[in-house]
């Protein structure tokens, strides 16, 4: 039995619900966020999966569960808990990661305050002021941002501010005092006095907010050097960011998509101090060129598009961070899938200094091969990796777990069923290991899909809650990378 209990302030940005009888944590648990397919609500008579690809479709909105998990043999699902007050769009791959905080107490989802089953919602404008477009747009929907404690209770705020007119990907928390969070935007910017100003562009980036506001603000913004060609309207994607992270204190953030900008991993603000504020540096680690300018500025081939497509990343340590590259699902003039080299879960290491590419592990994930899932009517193939975690499982062995990205002739997979996959490997190794490879632990059934994945949260005393195993063991973790 779950009792929900809402409580809505004047401002109606913040939904309080309790879950009672039903711990969240309990020991050893992975927990993976599934969005489920529940039809539409404005009369397309289109079966799924075919309905993503008409063009009058731009997404439609799914409901939120998070599935618990516990690591050991068959990998038996133990609970689930719905999310209300927020959803995702279904179709959009970007969206869905599962965030645990630094301290370990919470996880953060963020999505949409918008109904199921509805259009548009991942292309609407949101409620704030000067985030619209002129003449104006409706309907207007909020982004949202869910934290949940490791009891099962959660509360959902509403961002008026942000990524309006585009996906919200993540949303990190320190102590569940704040939001860290990373996504997209229109990029429409308006000048002052303009009624309109600052416009949607100004929503974009790596933003700051709090469970208490309706409002955010961008801690800084990256231009570019390497585009002369660029605009300024283009300049607002090159704050396109996909994942974010925290380790020792400081922030992280990954871009990966559209062909602005660079494609990579940055820190923002300094070195040991979480960020506030707007001034904050964004700094370049490593990565690529979204597009490579004429005449090339590091990178070699004009017009080429960045052979890195970063997604989520986990910190080993201060010099170690594994990264999922979603890989680019080319294809050939057969209509073959095209392999990607650096598809997969990616080794870097800060050597004297400088980031690099130690190797890319793909063994088991089965790159490009065609598989039929029950009551799917196309096969859908893996192509890279999106969300993902990971955790030390000894004094020289991390163990990762990823979900899958995947591509069909079905709107480029953007429906398709998706895996979650797990790989422990070396952190001495400095070259590719030959006996390490993926499996598979879940697959997601047609008219669902896995987006995001995390370690349980642990209760204030380090405990994972009703029936869960000692503190040290979930303090221990927490201190290994500081980051889901």
């Amino acid at each position: 039995m779950r009792l929900h209990l809402t409580i809505r302030p004047l401002a109606s940005f913040l939904i309080v619900c309790a879950v009672s009888a039903l711990s969240f944590a309990q020991p050893r648990t992975v927990v993976v966020s599934r969005v489920h397919y529940a039809g539409n609500t404005f009369g397309d008579v289109t079966p799924f999966p075919f309905i993503f690809a008409d063009v009058g479709v731009t997404g439609i909105q799914g409901n939120i569960f998070l599935d618990r998990y516990i690591d050991n043999p068959g990998f038996p699902r133990i609970g689930t808990l719905p999310l209300t007050g927020l959803t995702t769009s279904f179709s959009s791959k970007s969206e869905g990661a599962l965030m645990r905080s630094v301290n370990g107490q919470y996880l953060t989802y963020m999505g949409y305050a918008g109904p199921v089953g509805a259009n548009g919602v991942s292309n609407s404008y949101t409620t704030g002021a000067g985030t619209d477009l002129k003449p104006g747009t409706s309907p207007r929907y909020d982004r949202a941002v869910a934290l949940i404690a490791a009891d099962g209770s959660y509360t959902v705020t509403n961002e008026s501010n942000a990524y309006s007119g585009d996906n919200p990907r993540a949303a990190i928390s320190a102590d569940g005092n704040q939001f860290y969070m990373a996504g997209n935007s229109d990029s429409t910017t308006y000048k002052s006095p303009d009624p309109f100003a600052p416009g949607p562009g100004s929503t974009i980036g790596a933003r700051y907010g709090t469970p208490v506001s309706s409002l955010s603000y961008q801690l800084g913004i990256y231009v570019a050097a390497d585009r002369a060609d660029e605009s300024t309207k283009q300049h607002v994607k090159d704050n396109n960011f996909r994942g974010i992270g925290i380790i020792n204190n400081t922030l992280y953030v990954s871009k990966g998509s559209g062909g602005n900008g660079d494609d990579g991993l940055y820190q923002v603000g300094a070195t040991g101090i979480l960020p506030t504020g707007t001034a904050n540096t964004l700094s370049f680690l490593f990565g690529a060129p979204a597009t490579c300018a004429n005449p090339p500025v590091n990178c070699t081939t004009p017009g080429a598009s960045s052979p890195y497509t970063p997604f989520g990343f986990w910190f080993a340590d201060a010099d170690t961070v594994y990264v999922a590259d979603e890989g680019n699902p080319n294809l050939d003039p057969s209509g073959n899938l095209i392999p990607d080299p650096l598809a997969g879960l990616e080794k870097w290491k800060k050597i004297n200094g400088t980031w690099q590419l130690l190797y890319t592990l793909q063994a088991g994930l089965n790159l490009y091969r065609p598989v039929n899932v029950s009551n799917y009517p196309v096969p859908t193939y893996t192509y890279g990796l999106r969300n993902m975690t990971g955790e030390h499982t000894d004094e020289d062995a991390v163990t990762i777990y990823a979900i899958t990205s995947q591509w069909s002739t079905v709107s480029g997979g953007e429906p398709d069923p998706t895996k979650l996959v797990k790989i422990t490997d070396s952190l001495a190794a400095e070259s590719l290991p030959a006996h390490e490879h993926f499996e598979t632990v879940l697959t997601s059934p047609a008219g669902e899909v896995f987006r995001g994945v995390a370690f349980s949260p642990c209760g204030p005393a380090g405990d994972r809650g009703l029936g869960g195993d000692a503190g040290p063991a979930c303090k221990e973790h927490d201190q290994e990378g500081g980051q889901e």
